[in-house]
């Protein structure tokens, strides 16, 4: 379903162990730079949830998200789907990959 480049659950797996949110986000956005964005956070039980977008296909990406602002539909939602791939990161640093 996504563009080549996501992470699989393996490298999930073998993500190091990061002691924060900001210890967590330094090294993604060293491996990954602009591909890896800030998109929203909210207080999951007493942490801040962080959400990022890992973009996968930006030329997709960035068509889907101007078309949604420009006519506020998406005609292909799974293409876009598939051009990124979500990462949370809590506060702790605590990192999960959406699969």
């Amino acid at each position: 379903m996504y563009a080549p480049g996501h992470i699989t659950r393996e490298e999930e797996a073998k993500l190091p162990f990061f002691n924060d949110h900001k210890e967590a986000r330094e090294w993604f956005k060293e491996k990954y730079g602009d591909s890896f964005i800030l998109t929203s956070s909210e207080m999951i039980d007493d942490q801040i949830c962080y959400f990022y977008y890992l973009i996968l296909d930006r030329k997709v990406f960035e068509a889907g998200e101007k078309e949604m602002e420009s006519k506020g539909i998406m005609t292909d939602v799974i293409k876009f789907m598939g051009s990124y791939q979500e990462i949370q990161i809590m506060e702790d640093g605590s990192a999960h990959i959406v699969h």
